[in-house]
């Protein structure tokens, strides 16, 4: 496998990619920006700031690569709201076999309680959704439309006494606070790291 490293501390089998494609924002939005080439790099934008909100990649099932660092607890956390397997469980330098639970929120517990040490684990898995949830989709939408609408930096204006106000880095900053704006819809997907023994 070729992994390669996340934001949030774990590796992915390949590349991330975009949460929606143009073609499926062109659908979306009734082809109303199609060819519209401020779309393609909103929508990494967009993509990015909600994966950053939530923590972790969402989307889709990807197979992981986490190396932990262990606490003396037996509960190891993996950045995840949505675990689909583990292939492999490795703790102070031994495989542990099949001997440890897992569940779908991320945690995985060996049978035999690991030292505490830096970078103690490594788990291999399986996380993600298979399917983009409509809601996901939809926010991923809004934040690409308002990155969109404000990529030439114009924040606000008015008409009578003209006034117009800019922001730096406009797509960003809008995809940015996109993403913080569907917070209510993006909750569900968020990684809240418990720290249970």
């Amino acid at each position: 496998m070729a992994y390669t490293m996340t934001p949030w501390g774990y590796d992915v089998d390949g590349t991330l990619p975009p949460l929606i494609s143009v073609d499926e924002f062109d659908a979306m939005t009734g082809g109303k920006w199609a060819n519209d080439e401020r779309v393609e790099p909103a929508i990494l934008a967009a993509s990015a700031a909600i994966r950053s909100y939530c923590r972790w990649h969402v989307y889709p099932s990807l197979s992981c690569r986490a190396t932990l660092d262990t606490d003396g607890t037996r509960s190891l956390w993996l950045p995840t709201t949505m675990l689909t397997d583990v292939g492999s469980v490795t703790v102070n330098g031994t495989d542990v076999g099949d001997a440890y639970q897992w569940s779908r929120i991320g945690q995985v517990m060996p049978d035999q309680r690991p030292l505490p040490a830096l970078q103690g684990a490594v788990v291999e898995y399986t996380a993600g959704l298979d399917t983009l949830p409509a809601d996901l989709a939809e926010a991923v939408k809004n934040v690409v439309i308002r990155a969109v609408a404000l990529s030439y930096g114009v924040a606000s204006e008015s008409a009578g006494g003209v006034s117009v106000n800019y922001v730096t880095n406009a797509a960003y900053a809008a995809a940015s606070s996109g993403a913080d704006s569907q917070a209510a819809t993006l909750t569900p997907y968020r990684v809240v790291m418990a720290h249970a023994t």
